[in-house]
């Protein structure tokens, strides 16, 4: 694993490492960014990379709007950098961690993997023109093969508890909906706040595919184990098949936290942000055999509070 831990947790990385057989898992403080970084990186096993998880991005839609060229740099660039050390190493097997982002508002739903791509914000342009690199590289070189997950809403933590999401102070701004609602109901913040309530959905908020983390991981092994790679790159979606508003996710969220929260309904919509997504998971269920098992929307909220409240507020 190679993280400059810039959004990541350390802690997590503790977790993992207790987890894993002994030996067997290896973390390289490392910064995509800097390509000297990532050639480095394939010379620190003494066994030779046979295919790359790229899951590394910042990915805030509010905060790529603010500022645009840190997303195209740290999302477009920093990819470029990876597949040109790649390419040094011949390492030709590559997959890539996109977003359903690159849709943009859709006329038609449920998304299919046909469905054309109109980001609306900088987040998920850098993300496309990301896979577009991926594309292109192929095309130069017929030894490549990569697969394109786009990924709905992910939340949720690990079941057991080991591993979960504790957002940093500084980004909470910029956090997902779940992580909010837990800093309130802890207290950590005075109330919630939902932007967006004039969309044109069942409730007027937004409403997205929520896809729990642990499914995200099997998909990923899923693609592996079936050597899903293609050149050109295969594409999946990666979600539930079905939309949950924000008021739905919201409510959800009071009955598994058993806290009263102050909820703040804005009506202006949050900057870049989508009316309504949610994915057709027929292709990746037809031919990876995976389907999101992880459905119960307040479960798996239950997964991610569980981990949450048994920590504070500090970063670890």
């Amino acid at each position: 694993a190679v993280d400059n831990l810039s959004r990541g947790n350390g802690g997590a990385i503790r977790a993992l490492k207790a987890m894993a057989p002994e030996g067997s898992f290896r973390a390289v403080y490392g910064d995509l960014g800097h390509p000297s970084d990532v050639d480095a990186v394939f010379g620190f096993t003494n066994l030779k990379v046979d295919t790359v998880f790229h899951f590394a991005a910042i990915a805030y839609v509010g905060e790529s709007m603010a500022d645009p060229l840190r997303y195209y740099s740290n999302i477009t660039s920093n990819t470029v950098h990876l597949l040109d050390a790649m390419r040094h190493h011949e390492v030709n097997k590559l997959i890539y961690s996109s977003t359903c982002a690159t849709y943009g508002n859709v006329e038609k739903l449920p998304i299919t993997e046909s469905t054309p791509t109109k980001p609306i914000n900088p987040y998920g342009k850098s993300k496309l023109y990301a896979e577009n690199a991926i594309r292109d590289y192929a095309l130069s070189n017929p030894k490549f093969k990569a697969a394109v997950l786009r990924y709905f809403n992910v939340f949720g933590g690990d079941p057991e508890g080991r591993v979960g999401e504790l957002p940093r102070a500084e980004l909470r701004e910029h956090g997902r909906i779940s992580g909010a609602c837990f800093d309130a109901a802890l207290g950590i913040i005075d109330k919630l706040t939902v932007m967006g309530t004039k969309h044109p959905t069942r409730d007027g908020t937004t409403i997205r595919d929520f896809v729990h983390v642990v499914d995200l991981v099997d998909a990923h092994i899923a693609v592996a184990e079936k050597q899903k790679y293609e050149n050109p790159p295969s594409l999946y979606n990666v979600g539930t098949g079905r939309g949950v508003s924000m008021k739905e996710f919201v409510e959800a969220c009071k009955r598994v936290t058993e806290k009263e929260i102050n909820i703040s309904y804005r009506a202006e919509p949050r900057p870049g942000d989508y009316a309504e997504v949610y994915a057709n998971v027929d292709k990746i269920q037809h031919e990876l055999g995976w389907k999101a098992k992880y459905t119960d929307l307040e479960k798996s909220l239950g997964h991610a509070w569980g981990f949450r409240k048994q920590r504070d507020e500090r970063w670890e």
